[in-house]
C-alpha cells in the first residue's frame, strides 16, 4: 500500500489483486519506477554506497565470466567500453556490432562507450542523464545508475513478468512474490531490515526447495553471518543462485535496497539440481492450514467448521486432525480425500461452547501453527438481549396511542426478532397495528397501538426464546373524551351544493377522542331535520346521513359527550333537485348537417331551471376520439365550440349532473367538400361531349362525410340548370344532364351547402350535325384533271379537330388544306381518274352526318364500260396443258386502245390469241403450261377494265412423277433430335399425299404446310439405327421413295458429368491432388478436352488418362500450385459438359491469421459483451470460413462470421459469451484448421463477484474489519481496489486459494473510506463501497449546559461529529422521557458534519438523552436533563384572605407534579420591606412545602413565588395586612347608659391606619348591629 496525502487531508490507498486466483494476490501502488530516481548525495553515506558498488561488480561479473572478462573497479574498467560492450553482448546475446578491441586514447574509448550506449537505447533501455562522456570519464555515480537500469531490464523484469508489461513495479513486485513464497514461514515488509538475521533467507531457501534447509525455523537470530552464509551457500551450490551479494552486507543493516533486489530477483527463476541434500524427514513445514474452521472467532455452535489442509503434492505423508473442547472432549473431524492438489477438505461440529482445540499433524508432527485454537459460539442467545421503552415497561400508555419500545440484540448471535400484543380479550393485534424494524446493527425499534383499554401482554422473542422480561404486562389507560380531536367530514356537513331529497351523507372521525358520546342535530328552514346515526365503525369513525327537506340553509350540530365538536354547528346549503330534462342545447354545433371541417362548430346549452348540476360535454369524433372543445360560461348556461378536423358522423352527448339533456347525444354531420370526387365524359377523360346526348356523372362522397349534393350546369353566362342527381347510394351519387347546344359548359357541385372546392368543372360540347360542307368538290360534274375545292365549315359546331380523307379509283389524289380564324377549313383535291369519290370529314375524330360524301368524277374515255367474261376469265376450273378462252366487249367504252395479257406462276408468260370480232368484241385464246396462280389482265385506254386483273387458279394434272423430296436429315439423323425434309407436290396436280417412316422404334411425325404450296416433315428418331421414309402421292411411290435414313446416337455434352474433390468450390488446397473422374456414358461420340485457367502462368499441370472404372469414364488431375480461382473447363465435342467451367477456389490455410482476445494474449471476455476477432485470409485464397467455442460446460457456440467490407479477403469473428470461464475457439479455412488455434480465452463476470461481510458495515477506529470477496463464479479475471479515506489504514489481503479473499481492513482515523473495487477493470456490483469509521470519543456535545429545562420548550444539543465519523453521517439520538415512554427527537444536519439534535418536552421530570454514532453511544451517555413545569406548582392558601400584624402567616407550596427544580418564596411589605420567610418541606410528602412570615405593619404583602425561576400560578400572592390597634369608635351608641330600647341610636368607627379589612359589630348576645 503507498499512502498519498491529497488537498483537504485525506488518505488514499491504491491496491491491485490480479491473476486467476490460483496463485498469491499481489498488491501494487500506482506509483511505477522507471530507472533510477536521482539519489540524493547527502544520503549517499560510503557504507552503502561501497556494499552496492560491490554487489554490481559481482553482477557484471558473474556474466562476463563467460566471456573471460573481469572488472575490478567500475569507475575505471569500464571508460574504454571494451568491458562493457562485451558485458552488452552477454546479457542480450546480440552482437554490438564493430568497435575498437583495443582502443589505445580517449577518443577511441569514447566511441566505444558510445556505441555501448546507442545500443543499450535500441534494446529499448531507458538511460535518465546519462551519456557516454560520463562512463568515459568514470563518474561512478552514474556508472552504478547505468548498471542498475542493466539489472532492471536484463534480469528483474524478464524474472518478474516481463519488459514493459502492465504491472506493479519491480520493488513491489518482487516484495509480493517473497511474501507469496514465504506467507507461511516468514512475515516480511521491506527487502532490507528484515534480512539482517539471515533467518529470511534460510526460509526462502527452504520454500523453493522443501529439505534443502528444514531448519530454518530453528535458526538462532543472533547467528546472522553464519545464517546468511549457509543459506546463500546452499541457494549458490543447488538453486544455481549466483552471490553476487556478500552475506555479510546481506546482514548489514545499512544494505540498500538495490543490492538486496540484485540478489533476491535471482530467486525467481532458481531450479533446483539433481542429487540435491533434500533433509525432508516429514514434510511437516511444508503443510498450511486454513479456512474458517481454524478461524479464532466465528465457528457456531452445531453448524460446520469447514477448511482446508495443504501438503505436499507428490509426499505421500500421514495427515491426522484432532478436535479437542476446552474439557478434553473429542469433537469428531470429517477429512476428504487427497486432492490432486495435495489439499484435504475437513470439517467438524462442535455440539459445545466455549474454546476448542484443532491439532494438525503430518508424519506425526504438527504443522505451521499448530495447534489452533478456536472460540465456539453460540447459534443465538435471547439472554443478551434486552428490550426498554414504554411498550415494554408501561407508564402512560392510552389506548388508540403508539406504545413504543425497543429491543437491542447485539451480542444475541444469529436469530429473528419476532413479537405479539394480545389485548384484554385475549384477541392479537393484527400487523396493521404492530410495527418492527431495524434501525441499526443490533438495534429494534417497534411500536404498537392498542385499540382498548386494559392488561396487555407484549411477548418478544429472539430465535423463538423469550427474551429477559418477556412476556411483559402492562396496562393500557381509556382515552379521556376530548371534543377538540373529533373531526367531521362528508357533504352532509361542507357542501353547499346539497340537492332536495337527496341523502346528505357525512361522517364523524372520533379517533384519538378518547371514549365519548356521538349526538347530532340537523335544523333547516322547515325545523329539525330526521338524521341517521350510525354506530362505532370500529376504527373511530361513525357515519352519518339526513335527507334534506327545503332549500336554504341547514346547520348540523355535533357534540361528543355533551361538547360541541370543533366547527359545529356547521351551516351548509341545500338546492332544489337537478332536471337534466330542463336544460336545452341549439346552434350549429348540434345540428345534424350544416358543418365542414376545420370551422369552428358552436353551441348553446341553456341550463336555466335545470338546478345546480355540473354540464358535462364529450364530442366523439367519427373514429370515436376525443375532440377538444372551448366552453365559458353565460348568464343562462353554457357556451361551447369545437372543431372538427375529419369528415363523418360526430356524436356530441350532453350532460347535466350525469343525465343526457333533451336530444342528446347529438348525431352531427361533418363535410370535407375537398374530398368529393367527380369522374366523368370530358372530367377524367378530356373526351368532348355531344348535344342532345345524356351525360352520366359519378360523384363520389365516401371520404367526405354525410352531407346532402347539388348540381347545376350552365352555358357560358346563360343560367344555371339543375342537373339530375339520383342519391341512392349513400357514398356515390349519379348526375344527368343533356347538353343543348356547343360551347364551354360548367358543372357546379355543392356539398353539405358548401362548394366543392376543385369545381366549377368545365367540359367542351360538340355538336357534329351543326358542321356544313359546301362547294364545287363535293357536287355533281366533276371530271377528271380538275381542281374539286370546297370548305368545311364547323363554326356552330363547337371546339374540336377537324380531319379530311379522299377516297377515290386509283391511287388518292392531292388533297390542300387551309383553317381560317373561324375554324373553318378550306379544302381543294385533283381526281386524275373517273369514278366515284369519297370525302371523308372527321370532327372530333368521328365522321360528321353524311360523311362519306359520294363525289361522281367522269373520265374522258370509260374504261369502265368494257365487259370481260369467258372461261378463261373464272377463278376456278382451269387445268394445266388445257386451252381455254375469254370475250372482251369494248362497244360502250368509247376510244382506246385494248392491251390483254396472261401471266403464270413466277411471273412466266402466257401466249394469249387475240381475235378480232370486227365489232368491237374480242375473243382470246391461252393454254396455261403450268398449274398455280395466274392473272389476266385487261386494259382498255391504257385503264384496267373492270375487275382486271382477273385471278385464275389453274391446277396440275395428276402426276406422282413431280413430286420433289429433298433435305439432308434424308438419309441420316441423330437419336432425339429433330430430322427435317421437305416435299413439293404443287406441279403433281390433284392428289392424296403420304409419308410413312419405319424404323427401330415409332418416330412421331409432323407435316406442315409452307405458303409457296410445298410441305415440311418433321420427325424425332428416339433410338440410333436404320429409318425407311415413304412418300407416296395418290398411294404410289414418288422417285426415290422409300429414302433410307442412318440414324446415330446423339452427341450431347451436357450428358457428361465429373465429379471429384477437385472440382469442389472451396476446399482444394494448394499442393493436393486436384483430381476428378468424367463419366461420357451416353453423351456420344465426341473428343474430351480439360483445360484449367489458373490465377498464375504455369500454376498447375494437368492429367487426363483412361479410368480403371469404366469404358466410359476418363480420370482427370491437376496440381495447383498458388492460392486462387481456377477455372476447370470440361468439354465433349468441342462443347461444355454440365457445369462446366467449373469454379474451383484454392487455397493455402496455413496463410490465414487471427487476431483478437486470447490469441497471443491476456485479454479477457465479458460476459455478455461481444468478442470479436479478425480472420485474415487474404493471402489464403478462397475458401468457407467456420469458427466455433466450447464454453465452460463443453457446449459448442457457432461464432457469426460476417466479411469486412472492402478488405477482400478479412472476416469480423464473434459471439457473446453468456458464462464466465474459458472458453476454447476454433476457426477453420475450408474445413481446415487454421493456425493459432485452438487458443483459450478467459471469460469473466464482474457481475457474479459477491463482496459481503461485516467490515462493509463500518466499525470504530483500529479495529480490525473484515470484507470477504467471492469471485468464484466471475472467472479468471483480476481484481484491483482502491482505497481512499480521511487518514491512514491498512489492507491485508489474504487469498483463500478458492477463488475467495479476505480482506482485513483496518482504519486509523475516523470518517469515510471508499473501497473502488473492480473485477477485469470493471466495478463490482455496489462498488464503490462506503465504509463509515467512527471514534466516538472525539465527538464534542455542545448546547446541553443551559439548565434549567421548561416543559413546552425546546431543548437543542449540536453534536461535532468531524472527527467522529463520515461528515454525512447524523447522529442517532433517543430520548427515555421520566414516564418511561421512548421515542426519537428531531435531529437533522445543517452542515457537514454537525448534527442538530432537538426536542420539546411535554412532561417534567428527568428525560435520559442517548447519543451515538454508527451504533455507539457517545461518550457520557445518556445525558441527564431535568425539566420542570412551573405550571403544574400549586399554592394552597388555606383560604386565607387577610392576615394581622403580628400574626404569622402560612401557606403551602406543592411542586410535587412539577418535576425537578428550585422553590424560591419571598414577602415584601409595603415600601419594599422584606419580610423574613420560612420555607420548610414536608415531611413525608415529596415536592410539598410550608411557607410562614410575620407581617409587621399593615398594607399589602407581596409574595413571589418563583419554580426554577419562573412564576408559578396565582403568583405573586398578595396578603392583605390589617392592623385592629390602629382602629378607634365613639358616639352616643357607645355610651355606657342612657340608651333607649327600640329608639335608632349610633356610632363612627375609625380604621385609618388600620389596613384593609371588614368592620363588624356584634349587640348584646352576639346580636349583629347594621
Amino acid at each position: 500500500c503507498e499512502r498519498r496525502e491529497p488537498s483537504g487531508g485525506s488518505t488514499s490507498m491504491a491496491l491491485r489483486i490480479h491473476g486467476k486466483f490460483q496463485g498469491d494476490p499481489t498488491i501494487e501502488t500506482d506509483k511505477k519506477e522507471r530507472g533510477l530516481e536521482t539519489m540524493n548525495e547527502k544520503a549517499l553515506d560510503a557504507e552503502w554506497k561501497r556494499i552496492q558498488q560491490k554487489t554490481f561488480t559481482r553482477w557484471c561479473n558473474e556474466h562476463l565470466k563467460k566471456a573471460n572478462f573481469f572488472i575490478r573497479d567500475l569507475s575505471t574498467d569500464l571508460t574504454d567500453g571494451t568491458n562493457l560492450i562485451a558485458l552488452l553482448e552477454m546479457l542480450s546475446d546480440k552482437k554490438v556490432g564493430r568497435y575498437n578491441k583495443r582502443p589505445k586514447n580517449y577518443p577511441q574509448s569514447l566511441e566505444n562507450v558510445s556505441i555501448a550506449v546507442r545500443f543499450i537505447q535500441k534494446e529499448g533501455v531507458r538511460l535518465v542523464n546519462i551519456g557516454g562522456e560520463d562512463i568515459a570519464q568514470g563518474n561512478i555515480k552514474l556508472i552504478l545508475g547505468m548498471i542498475w537500469t542493466l539489472i532492471l531490464h536484463y534480469q528483474i523484469s524478464v524474472a518478474l513478468g516481463g519488459e514493459g508489461k502492465s504491472g506493479p513495479p519491480p520493488k513491489q513486485a518482487l516484495l509480493t512474490w517473497l511474501q507469496g513464497m514465504l506467507k507461511d514461514r516468514k512475515k516480511i515488509k521491506n527487502l532490507t531490515k528484515d534480512w539482517n538475521d539471515g533467518t529470511v533467507i534460510a526460509a526462502l531457501v527452504d520454500a523453493i526447495a522443501p529439505g534443502l534447509m528444514p531448519d530454518w525455523n530453528e535458526l538462532d537470530p543472533e547467528n546472522a553471518v553464519e545464517n546468511a552464509t549457509r543459506a546463500m551457500k546452499l541457494a549458490e551450490d543447488w538453486l544455481g543462485v549466483p552471490m553476487v551479494l556478500a552475506p555479510g552486507d546481506m546482514c548489514n543493516p545499512h544494505v540498500d535496497e538495490l543490492s538486496m533486489m540484485t540478489y533476491l530477483s535471482q530467486f525467481p527463476e532458481a531450479k533446483l539440481k539433481d542429487g540435491a541434500p533434500l533433509n525432508r524427514p516429514t514434510d511437516a513445514l511444508a503443510c498450511s492450514a486454513r479456512g474458517p474452521g481454524l478461524e479464532p472467532t466465528g465457528v457456531k455452535q452445531s453448524r460446520s467448521a469447514p477448511f482446508t489442509v495443504f501438503t505436499p503434492r507428490k509426499n505421500q505423508g500421514q495427515l491426522a486432525v484432532k478436535c479437542s473442547t476446552a474439557t478434553g472432549a473429542s469433537v469428531p473431524v470429517r477429512v476428504g480425500e487427497k486432492a490432486a492438489d495435495g489439499s484435504y477438505a475437513c470439517s467438524y461440529e462442535p455440539s459445545e461452547l466455549g474454546e476448542h482445540t484443532v491439532s494438525i499433524t503430518y508424519n506425526k508432527c504438527d504443522i505451521p501453527r499448530s495447534p489452533f485454537l478456536v472460540v465456539v459460539e453460540p447459534i443465538s442467545d435471547a439472554g443478551r438481549c434486552r428490550a426498554w421503552g414504554p411498550g415494554v415497561d408501561g407508564g402512560g400508555l392510552v389506548e388508540q396511542k403508539p406504545a413504543k419500545f425497543n429491543v437491542k440484540t447485539k451480542g444475541a448471535g444469529e436469530g429473528e426478532l419476532t413479537y405479539r400484543v394480545t389485548g384484554p380479550d385475549g384477541a392479537e393485534l393484527g400487523p396493521d397495528a404492530t410495527k418492527l424494524a431495524q434501525d441499526m446493527a443490533g438495534q429494534y425499534a417497534g411500536s404498537y397501538v392498542p385499540n382498548q383499554a386494559g392488561a396487555h401482554t407484549v411477548t418478544l422473542l429472539w430465535a423463538d426464546q423469550h427474551i429477559p422480561g418477556s412476556p411483559f404486562e402492562v396496562t393500557i389507560a381509556p382515552t379521556p373524551p376530548d371534543a377538540k380531536k373529533v373531526r367531521a367530514v362528508g357533504a352532509g356537513v361542507e357542501s353547499q351544493d346539497l340537492v332536495v331529497g337527496q341523502a346528505a351523507p357525512f361522517q364523524v372521525i372520533a379517533q384519538g377522542a378518547g371514549r365519548g358520546e356521538l349526538e347530532v342535530e340537523v335544523r333547516g328552514r322547515g325545523g329539525n331535520i330526521a338524521c341517521q346515526v350510525g354506530g362505532d365503525n370500529g376504527d373511530g369513525t361513525f357515519d352519518c346521513e339526513y335527507v334534506p327537506q327545503d332549500e336554504g340553509d341547514i346547520f348540523v350540530k355535533v357534540r361528543w359527550s355533551q361538547v360541541m365538536i370543533p366547527r359545529s354547528p356547521f351551516r351548509v346549503s341545500a338546492q332544489p333537485p337537478v332536471d337534466a330534462s330542463k336544460c336545452e342545447a341549439s346552434g350549429p354545433g348540434v345540428e345534424p348537417l350544416g358543418l365542414r371541417v376545420n370551422q369552428a362548430a358552436p353551441f348553446k346549452v341553456t341550463t336555466k331551471g335545470a338546478g345546480p348540476g355540473k354540464l358535462d360535454v364529450d364530442v366523439r369524433n367519427p373514429q370515436g376520439g376525443k375532440v377538444p372543445y372551448d366552453t365559458h360560461a353565460t348568464r343562462d348556461g353554457s357556451a361551447v365550440t369545437y372543431t372538427p378536423v375529419f369528415p363523418g358522423q360526430y356524436r356530441v352527448a350532453v350532460t347535466f349532473d350525469g343525465d343526457h339533456i333533451p336530444n342528446s347525444p347529438f348525431d352531427v354531420g361533418v363535410a370535407d367538400p375537398s374530398r368529393v370526387r367527380i369522374t366523368g365524359p370530358g372530367i377524367s377523360d378530356n373526351q368532348p361531349l355531344k348535344v342532345g346526348e345524356p351525360v352520366h356523372y359519378a360523384v363520389d362522397t365516401s371520404e367526405a362525410g354525410p352531407g346532402d349534393l347539388q348540381a347545376s350546369h350552365q352555358w357560358g353566362n346563360k343560367a344555371e340548370q339543375p342537373c339530375d342527381v339520383d342519391s341512392s347510394s349513400p357514398d356515390t351519387h349519379a348526375l344527368e344532364f343533356t347538353p343543348d347546344r356547343a360551347g364551354q359548359e360548367k358543372i357546379n357541385l355543392t356539398y353539405g351547402g358548401f362548394p366543392v372546392p376543385t369545381g366549377p368543372f368545365s367540359v367542351n360540347v360538340l355538336d357534329p350535325s351543326k358542321v356544313k360542307v359546301h362547294g364545287r368538290g363535293v357536287e355533281p360534274g366533276l371530271i377528271t384533271g380538275q381542281p374539286a375545292p370546297f370548305v368545311v365549315d364547323c363554326r356552330e359546331a363547337g371546339d374540336a379537330p377537324i380531319s379530311v380523307r379522299i377516297e377515290g379509283p386509283g391511287s388518292k389524289p392531292k388533297l390542300d388544306t387551309t383553317t381560317d380564324r373561324d375554324r373553318s377549313q378550306r379544302c381543294i383535291y385533283y381526281p386524275k381518274e373517273p369514278g366515284t369519290y369519297e370525302v371523308h370529314v372527321n370532327f372530333a375524330d368521328e365522321p360528321i352526318p353524311n360523311s362519306p360524301i359520294l363525289v361522281e368524277v367522269a373520265p374522258c374515255t370509260d374504261s369502265g364500260k368494257v365487259v370481260v367474261s369467258g372461261p378463261g376469265v373464272e377463278p376456278t376450273g382451269l387445268v394445266s396443258s388445257s386451252a381455254t378462252h375469254f370475250d372482251i366487249d369494248t362497244r360502250m367504252a368509247g376510244e382506246g386502245d385494248l392491251d390483254i395479257s396472261v401471266t403464270g406462276p413466277e411471273r412466266s408468260h402466257v401466249p394469249v390469241n387475240v381475235v378480232d370480232n370486227k365489232d368491237n368484241t374480242f375473243r382470246c385464246h391461252y393454254e396455261p403450261r403450268l398449274g398455280g396462280d395466274h392473272a389476266v389482265v385487261v386494259k382498255f385506254a391504257g385503264k384496267h377494265a373492270p375487275k382486271s386483273p382477273f385471278a385464275v387458279k389453274v391446277k396440275w394434272a395428276t402426276d406422282p412423277s413431280k413430286v420433289k423430296v429433298w433435305g439432308d436429315d434424308l438419309d441420316s439423323g441423330v437419336a432425339g433430335i429433330e430430322s427435317v425434309f421437305h416435299i413439293d407436290d404443287t406441279e403433281a396436280g390433284d392428289g392424296e399425299l403420304d409419308v410413312v417412316i419405319d424404323g427401330p422404334k415409332e418416330a412421331k411425325m409432323k407435316m406442315e404446310k409452307n405458303p409457296d404450296g410445298t410441305k415440311t416433315v418433321r420427325y424425332t428418331p428416339p433410338v440410333e439405327g436404320d429409318y425407311l421414309v415413304h412418300v407416296k402421292f395418290n398411294n404410289e411411290e414418288v422417285p426415290e421413295s422409300p429414302f433410307k435414313a442412318e440414324v446415330d446416337a446423339a452427341t450431347d455434352a451436357k450428358r457428361v458429368r465429373a465429379y471429384g474433390p477437385g472440382l469442389r468450390p472451396e476446399g482444394v488446397r494448394v499442393g493436393d491432388h486436384g483430381s476428378f473422374k468424367i463419366d461420357a456414358q451416353g453423351a456420344g461420340r465426341g473428343n474430351l478436352e480439360v483445360k484449367v485457367d489458373a490465377p498464375k502462368p504455369r500454376s498447375t499441370n494437368i492429367q487426363v488418362v483412361p479410368s480403371s472404372d469404366g469404358p466410359h469414364i476418363t480420370d482427370a488431375a491437376y496440381n495447383p500450385t498458388a492460392v486462387g480461382t481456377y477455372k476447370v473447363n470440361v468439354l465433349y465435342a468441342g462443347d461444355h459438359i454440365y457445369d462446366s467451367p467449373f469454379t474451383v477456389g484454392v487455397n493455402d490455410p496455413t496463410k490465414c491469421k487471427i487476431s483478437g482476445p486470447g490469441v497471443g494474449n491476456n485479454t479477457l471476455a465479458r460476459v455478455g459483451k461481444p468478442v470479436e476477432y479478425v480472420l485474415d485470409a487474404t493471402q489464403a485464397g478462397p475458401g468457407a470460413i467456420k469458427a466455433a467455442a466450447k464454453d465452460p460446460r463443453g457446449a459448442q457456440v457457432n461464432l457469426d462470421v460476417e466479411p469486412v467490407p472492402k478488405s477482400n479477403g478479412k472476416y469480423k469473428l464473434s459471439f457473446v459469451p453468456d458464462d464466465a470461464g474459458t472458453y476454447t475457439v476454433t476457426a477453420t479455412h475450408s474445413g481446415h484448421a487454421i493456425p493459432q488455434v485452438p487458443f483459450a480465452l478467459g471469460s469473466v463476470d464482474p457481475t457474479k463477484v459477491k463482496v459481503s461481510g461485516a467490515g462493509l458495515d463500518g466499525g470504530p477506529v483500529n479495529e480490525m474489519l473484515p470484507i470477504d470477496v467471492d469471485a468464484t463464479e466471475a472467472g479468471p479475471g483480476g481484481l484491483n481496489l482502491g482505497l481512499e479515506g480521511p487518514g491512514q489504514a491498512t489492507a491485508d489481503v489474504v487469498d483463500n486459494k478458492d477463488g475467495t479473499f479476505r480482506i482485513n481492513f483496518t482504519p486509523s482515523t475516523a470518517g469515510e473510506y471508499r473501497f473502488n473495487m473492480k473485477f477485469a477493470d470493471e466495478d463490482v456490483p455496489g462498488s464503490p463501497f462506503c465504509i463509515p469509521v467512527r471514534n466516538v470519543k472525539n465527538a464534542k456535545v455542545s448546547g446541553l449546559d443551559r439548565a434549567p429545562y421548561f416543559v413546552g420548550e425546546e431543548i437543542s444539543a449540536t453534536v461535532d461529529t468531524r472527527k467522529a465519523g463520515p461528515p454525512d453521517t447524523p447522529v442517532v439520538a433517543r430520548v427515555k422521557s421520566p414516564s418511561g415512554g421512548d421515542f426519537e427527537p428531531d435531529v437533522h444536519m445543517p452542515q457537514k458534519g454537525y448534527s442538530k439534535v432537538k426536542f420539546t418536552p411535554e412532561e417534567p421530570g428527568t428525560y435520559e438523552l442517548n447519543l451515538a454514532l454508527l451504533g455507539e453511544d457517545l461518550e457520557d451517555m445518556p445525558a441527564k436533563l431535568d425539566v420542570c413545569d412551573p405550571s403544574r406548582c400549586r399554592i394552597n392558601t388555606g383560604g386565607l384572605e387577610c392576615a394581622c400584624v403580628g400574626e404569622p402567616v402560612y401557606f403551602t407550596v406543592d411542586t410535587g407534579d412539577a418535576g425537578p427544580g428550585d422553590l424560591l418564596v419571598t414577602a415584601k411589605e409595603a415600601g419594599n420591606k422584606k419580610l423574613p420567610i420560612n420555607v420548610t418541606p414536608v415531611a413525608d410528602e415529596p415536592g410539598r412545602y410550608e411557607v410562614e412570615f410575620v407581617p409587621t405593619k399593615a398594607g399589602d404583602v407581596e409574595v413571589p413565588v418563583l419554580f426554577s425561576g419562573r412564576a408559578v400560578p396565582d403568583a405573586p400572592l398578595v396578603v392583605p395586612v390589617a392592623d385592629p390597634s390602629k382602629c378607634s369608635a365613639q358616639g352616643p351608641g357607645l355610651a355606657p347608659r342612657g340608651l333607649k330600647a327600640h329608639r335608632q341610636t349610633f356610632f363612627d368607627v375609625s380604621a385609618v391606619g388600620a389596613g384593609v379589612g371588614e368592620v363588624e359589630v356584634h349587640g348584646l348576645h352576639g346580636v349583629l348591629v347594621d
